[in-house]
């Protein structure tokens, strides 16, 4: 028995207690997991030692150590003794066997008990006697999101709730007259809605009670769900006084708990004053004083619905009368609920929709939380709504208070601190609130996982590839010198910036050939970008689509000739596909890493850059037999839009997240939907496969790898833009972090002096364009509306609606003209046979009427008498009048 407790002990590791996993041998010749050992080297770098011995290190470079060999004692137990690890029950170190419900290592001693307790879950779980049939309908349907153990534990908890908290148990008797007896019945328990809690009872406090409070004595001030963290309640300094601020904290460190607090305290500031008044026989009247109103605004709709759950651990007593997320709601409606409820969740472009159509009212909010504020410049929504924000506040209306997060605050290609003073100016926030230096870092070290290192692999440019010398020298190049273009000796982003500009200079001539010539060079462009980072065969399939999903009826000359060499092609990747291609050298070193870093429950993350790399992706990894033998599962992860350019709609999303979450997908393949505040499961590893996108995302994607010793890794061509773009990156992450600084330096009168004179010019230059854009506004509005691709008519420009932010057509004469289907979600396309492009989709309006959105981009503008007509890429761009539907 003492020998086999030595050698139990020679397989433990000495700072888990648990079995060796991937084991590094130290200088001092002890063993330890390679995991543990990055621990250690990451939170003791001065001072890193031996957890056997208590030797120093010396080396703290976690490359410098090598796995054990096969051959050496302990990988030799390891392979002999492989069912010794630590019993989860009782923490002994011996044989154990793993339990087949909830994978915990049991002991033989503890197995026997442990599923025991499994059984009496169940059968407690399973009995009727305590829930109601509908109670039981809910129950059951959670087994479609949860394993057994996590359906055991919500069993256990929506029991302690009803029992504690909701089902009131009544056991008073009634008397009934039944034929001149007396019955008496035992009254049954009944459901009752949860009580209101009473602040006029709450003890009162003031914003400094909160400032100057432990964080548990502010838990039980604010009544939160969870204790506030020292630095999150110095972060609420500037909001809980009414000034407006800006937090600039790392991804998972909780900005929105920070924004949560300060709209609890206002939010039971305005029920006390309320209380008050009516209490008393105040001079006041009550229809001044009213319940307190704020809106949290995020970039995506995904954050909608994720914030808004977040904070119910804010606004714990009756959220749901409170809390609102608006992702459907037609604008008419708000008014209604704004009388509801008090704490609203937008996207920002969905708000700025409802304040320009007037649903909405900027001065009758309190607070403006602004989610992801980096984006707060140019012409990007939340800047759009700032400028009204500015404009009532020169003209001395109520404005709301405005709380700003971000994890980075950017630099937008210019000096990182003139940036910030703009950033600062364009939000109004003259106060910003960042880690301090000494203890507040070290409770965000401590509360919070970074990965431990964020490493660039780059892969060598392949020489030569036949299939991109046949497409380039014979397809390409033929298409080309039809329509006398020399693209020889153009590199990719050249090729790409003279095609775009000479597609667009032939749709306003009106030259077909070289309309039908460059949208063919285009497609094919494109499919030799995706080829340089995906599989053959998902590209090959793209491409035709593409290519064929706008085929004219009609075809012309040229039309028939770029089909022939499209066969041809074709033909050419078919005897290639079926010769097995060999897969690129990105492709197995992105496998490769794949299966080195992914361990057994553990979650992996791949970033791409567009929908198509995350779609093809998925499907290739899934494909893979050495994934699939390590029971890899992939799925993959877009933005919501139509179902035709790759998107899911948020449904789709939450299905995927959830699946991420409880493992039943433990790899996601994602766009950078994954990358901004959305709330992923904790990674161990995120992967970014050539994709760099700013420094913002650098940083963000960081944020992902939220698992303990997680790593993140850039896999990319050598000496690529990309390659060089994310060096660029990391530089400005550096000025950012020095713009911080600089903040601190200059003081705080300083800096405000820096936002006054920056707030004068943002003011002249939005007077100036708001005077611009009024006058131009009516002259701009087109006469008429062409296809772009054939100068095909369409519709008058007065016949234009806005939707929210879809423009529509209400011609009488364009159903006849265009003759689209009246379906939800179908595409019609132009009526010219030899032309077939794409125009729109079909939406439905009240009362189940069909309206036709139309697409921007395959239009051309007459205006005026203007001999030139006008492309646009965006509806924002157009400047014409459009009355709302």
């Amino acid at each position: 028995m003492d020998n086999l407790s030595q050698i139990y002990q020679s397989i433990r590791c000495q700072k888990c207690e648990r079995r060796l996993k991937n084991p590094l041998e130290l200088k001092c010749r002890h063993v330890i997991c390679r995991d543990c050992l990055e621990t250690i080297l990451r939170n003791h770098r001065t001072n890193a030692r031996c957890p056997t011995c208590n030797q120093s290190l010396g080396d703290y470079q976690i490359e410098n150590y090598t796995y054990l060999q096969p051959n050496h004692y302990i990988s030799r137990l390891l392979s002999t003794f492989i069912d010794v690890n630590q019993c989860e029950t009782c923490k002994q170190c011996t044989t154990v066997k793993q339990c087949s419900q909830c994978s915990n290592d049991q002991c033989d001693s503890c197995y026997d008990k442990h599923i025991k307790t499994h059984r009496q879950i169940k059968q407690q779980s399973n009995k009727n006697s305590d829930f109601s049939k509908e109670e039981i309908e809910i129950l059951e349907s959670m087994k479609n999101y949860l394993n057994e153990k996590e359906f055991e534990d919500f069993i256990q908890t929506a029991r302690d709730y009803l029992d504690n908290a909701i089902l009131k148990e009544n056991q008073t008797t009634i008397s009934i007259e039944n034929n001149g007896s007396i019955i008496n019945i035992e009254k049954k328990s009944i459901w009752l809605e949860p009580e209101i809690y009473d602040w006029s009872k709450h003890e009162k406090f003031t914003e400094d009670d909160i400032i100057n409070s432990k964080p548990k004595r502010v838990q039980q001030l604010l009544r939160l769900d969870f204790i506030p963290r020292s630095y999150q309640i110095r972060m609420t300094t500037a909001g809980l006084k009414g000034n407006n601020s800006l937090i600039c904290l790392q991804t998972g460190a909780g900005k929105t708990f920070i924004a949560g607090i300060v709209a609890k305290f206002l939010h039971i500031l305005s029920l006390q004053k309320l209380n008050s008044a009516s209490a008393s026989a105040s001079a006041t009247p009550l229809d001044a004083i009213r319940r307190f109103k704020a809106v949290f605004l995020v970039p995506i709709k995904a954050l909608v619905a994720q914030q808004c759950t977040a904070f119910r651990q804010v606004f714990i007593d009756q959220p749901d009368s409170i809390l609102k997320s608006i992702e459907n709601q037609a604008g008419e409606r708000f008014k209604d609920l704004y009388q509801q409820y008090d704490v609203f969740f937008f996207t920002v472009q969905k708000f700025a929709n409802f304040v320009e159509a007037k649903h909405a009212d900027l001065t009758k909010f309190d607070l403006i939380i602004i989610d992801e504020c980096h984006h707060c410049y140019d012409n990007h929504p939340i800047n759009s709504l700032m400028r009204q924000y500015h404009r009532l506040k020169l003209s001395g209306c109520n404005i709301p208070q405005i709380i700003a997060l971000t994890a980075s605050v950017g630099t937008n290609k210019k000096n990182a601190f003139d940036h910030l003073v703009h950033l600062c100016a364009n939000l109004d926030c003259f106060e910003i609130y960042a880690v301090e230096r000494g203890a507040e870092e070290d409770e965000v070290r401590n509360s919070t996982n970074t990965p431990l290192s964020d490493t660039i692999l780059t892969i060598p440019k392949e020489e030569y590839d036949p299939i991109i010398m046949n497409l380039k020298d014979n397809v390409m190049k033929s298409i080309a010198s039809r329509l006398a273009y020399d693209i020889s000796t153009m590199d990719n982003q050249k090729l790409e910036n003279f095609l775009v500009t000479e597609h667009q200079n032939a749709c306003k001539r009106n030259d077909r050939d070289a309309i039908i010539g460059c949208d063919y060079l285009l497609k094919y462009h494109r499919f030799l970008q995706y080829y340089d980072d995906l599989p053959l065969d998902e590209c090959i399939k793209w491409l035709i689509e593409a290519l064929q999903e706008s085929k004219p009826s009609i075809p012309t000359t040229l039309d028939k000739f770029c089909q022939q060499k499209l066969e041809e092609f074709h033909e050419l990747v078919a005897m290639q596909i079926s010769c097995s291609v060999p897969i690129k050298a990105k492709l197995k070193k992105l496998i490769e890493m794949i299966i080195c870093l992914h361990s057994s429950h553990c979650r992996g993350l791949i970033l791409v850059r567009t929908k198509f790399h995350a779609v093809s992706l998925e499907a290739f990894l899934n494909k893979n037999p050495e994934l699939i033998k390590r029971k890899i599962f992939v799925g993959y992860l877009t933005g919501q839009g139509s179902a035709e350019d790759l998107s899911l709609p948020g449904s789709q999303q939450a299905t995927v997240l959830n699946e991420f979450r409880k493992g039943t997908k433990n790899l996601l393949v994602a766009t950078d939907v994954a990358q901004e505040g959305l709330d992923v499961a904790e990674c161990s590893y995120v992967i970014r496969y050539e994709f760099v996108s700013n420094e913002i995302g650098t940083v963000q994607s960081r944020g992902r790898a939220r698992a303990p010793q997680s790593k993140c890794f850039l896999i990319t061509e050598a000496l690529s833009i990309n390659y060089q773009r994310e060096l660029e990156n990391r530089q400005k992450e550096g000025e950012m972090t020095q713009a911080i600084d600089e903040w601190r330096q200059r003081g705080v009168v300083e800096f405000r002096k820096l936002l006054f004179k920056e707030q004068d010019d943002l003011l002249k230059n939005n007077t100036q364009q708001t005077t611009s854009k009024f006058s131009q506004s009516n002259q701009e509005t087109a006469k008429e509306i062409h296809c772009r691709f054939c100068d095909t008519y369409l519709c008058k420009g007065s016949s234009l609606r806005l939707q929210g932010t879809t423009v529509i057509c209400v011609d009488p004469t364009f159903e006849q003209r265009v003759k689209p289907p009246k379906s939800l979600g179908e595409r019609f396309v132009c009526p010219n046979k030899t032309c077939h492009k794409e125009l729109g989709g079909v939406i439905l309006l009240s009362r189940n009427t069909p309206g036709y959105a139309l697409q921007i981009t395959s239009l051309k503008f007459l205006i005026d008498d203007e001999q030139t007509p006008r492309l646009f890429k965006k509806w924002s761009q157009y400047q014409g009048h459009m009355e709302p539907l």
